[in-house]
C-alpha cells in the first residue's frame, strides 16, 4: 500500500471509526483500525463485531493495499504534526508514515484476520430520516435510564418504535422508564433494540462529528446509520421488549405537584449531598406533602436535612420514598425555567414526571419502600 492524503482529513476518519474499537485480549485485531486503500480512494474500518463504523475519504491512492494498527500511538503522532501531506507506506510487516522531513515506522497487525465486515443495506424498506444533532439530543434524553449491566440484555438497550410519522425511543431499568416521542418526515413501520453500547459509541461520535441527514435504516437483524461516507452499523437485540404501552396508558394518578424545575432541583442536589451514601438506601429521601407543604427528609450516617418549603399541590396528604439520583438525571434534561409536573397516586405507586405542556417526554419511577 502506498498514499498520500491530508493530515486533518486522515486524523478526523481515524477518530470517527476507534469510536466503535474495544481492547480484546482474545482477538486483539479487533483493537485496530482497518484500513483499504484503492481507486483513489480510502476507507477505514473499526469494529467490536457488535458496532461497526466505516468512513471513507478521497486519496492519492498510487498503490493499492490494506493494513491494520492500533490507533493511539498513530493518533498522538499526527496530531502533533504540521504537516499538511502525509504518505502512508506498508514495507516490510511496518506502516511508515513520512512527511517532508520525517519518516517514521508502526507495528501492524496481519489484515488478513480483520473480520470481514459484509453488510449491505440495499433494499432496506424499513427507514426514515434524522439529524444527527437531533439524535443526540434524543440518545442523551433518554440512555441514562436504559439497565446498563448485560445480565439483563432485554432491557440494555433504547427500544425504538416507528409508526404514524413518530419516533418512539424508550428505555427502562424496571426501576424507572423514560419515553421520548420524535416526529419525522417519512411513514415507517419499525420496532428495533438497540444495544446501549452502541447507543454509547454513536453518542461519542456524534458529539465530536456533526452528521446531517443520518438515514436509519433496518434490515437482517442490523440497524443501520448512514450519513454522507460514514456508516454505522450495530447488531440489534432480538429479544422481546417489556410492555412499556400498558405503563404508560394504565396509570392512575390522583395527586399533582408543580414547581419550577430550576427551584426543584437546587433543592434535590442539596439533599442528594446527604444521602448519596446512604448505606440503608442509596440515594433514598422521603417526601411528604401535607397541608400545602413539601417536606424532605435525607440523611446519612452522620448527618441529616430537612427542606420545607410552600408547594403548589392538589391531593391528599401523602408520604413516598424516591431515589433522588433517579429524579435529578431526569430534571437535568428540562428547561430550567419552565414548571414540571409531578404526579402521584400512593407511596407504593409509579411516579410521572413530565415539563408543563411537553407530554412527548414522559418519565415514570418506581418509588422506595418506606421505612416502617
Amino acid at each position: 500500500m502506498f498514499v498520500k492524503i491530508d493530515r486533518l482529513q486522515f486524523l478526523k476518519k481515524l477518530r470517527i471509526v476507534e469510536k466503535a474499537i474495544s481492547e480484546n485480549k482474545v482477538k486483539p485485531i479487533i483493537g485496530c483500525v482497518f484500513i483499504k486503500a484503492q481507486d483513489n480512494k480510502m476507507t477505514f474500518y473499526g469494529t467490536n463485531l457488535e458496532i461497526t463504523m466505516i468512513s471513507s475519504i478521497e486519496a492519492n491512492v498510487i498503490e493499492n493495499g490494506i493494513v491494520a494498527f492500533h490507533p493511539e500511538l498513530i493518533e498522538e503522532y499526527i496530531k502533533e504534526l504540521s504537516d499538511t501531506e502525509l504518505s502512508l507506506k506498508v514495507q516490510n510487516g511496518n506502516l511508515i508514515i513520512e512527511t517532508e522531513d520525517s519518516a517514521t515506522e508502526f507495528s501492524i497487525m496481519n489484515a488478513d484476520e480483520y473480520p470481514k465486515l459484509d453488510y449491505s443495506y440495499d433494499g432496506a424498506e424499513k427507514w426514515f430520516t434524522i439529524q444527527g444533532t437531533e439524535l443526540l439530543e434524543t440518545f442523551e434524553k433518554v440512555k441514562f435510564s436504559a439497565a446498563t449491566g448485560s445480565e439483563n440484555l432485554a432491557i440494555n438497550c433504547i427500544r425504538l418504535e416507528v409508526s404514524d410519522k413518530i419516533a418512539r425511543f424508550v428505555t427502562t431499568d424496571t426501576y424507572r422508564m423514560t419515553y421520548l416521542e420524535k416526529p419525522i418526515e417519512n411513514q415507517c413501520e419499525l420496532e428495533i433494540s438497540i444495544p446501549l453500547n452502541s447507543v454509547e459509541a454513536i453518542t461519542k461520535l456524534l458529539r465530536v462529528e456533526s452528521l446531517e441527514d443520518i438515514k436509519v435504516m433496518y434490515k437482517k437483524n442490523y440497524v443501520y446509520f448512514i450519513s454522507g461516507e460514514t456508516e454505522i452499523i450495530s447488531r440489534i437485540i432480538e429479544l422481546s421488549y417489556p410492555n412499556y404501552k400498558g405503563i404508560l396508558q394504565g396509570a392512575i394518578y390522583n395527586k399533582k405537584f408543580v414547581i419550577k424545575n430550576s427551584d426543584f432541583c437546587k433543592i434535590l442536589k442539596r439533599v442528594q449531598i446527604f444521602v448519596k451514601n446512604n448505606t440503608d438506601t442509596k440515594n433514598g429521601a422521603l417526601l411528604e406533602f401535607k397541608n400545602g407543604r413539601l417536606l424532605i427528609n435525607g440523611t446519612s450516617s452522620i448527618a441529616k436535612v430537612v427542606e420545607d418549603f410552600p408547594i403548589n399541590y392538589e391531593g391528599d396528604n401523602l408520604k413516598i420514598s424516591l431515589n433522588v439520583k433517579f429524579l435529578l438525571e431526569f430534571m437535568q434534561n428540562l428547561d430550567n425555567e419552565k414548571d414540571i409536573i409531578i404526579e402521584l397516586k400512593e407511596a407504593n405507586s409509579s411516579v410521572k414526571i413530565v415539563e408543563e405542556g411537553k407530554e412527548d417526554y414522559i418519565y415514570v419511577v418506581m418509588p422506595l419502600a418506606l421505612k416502617s
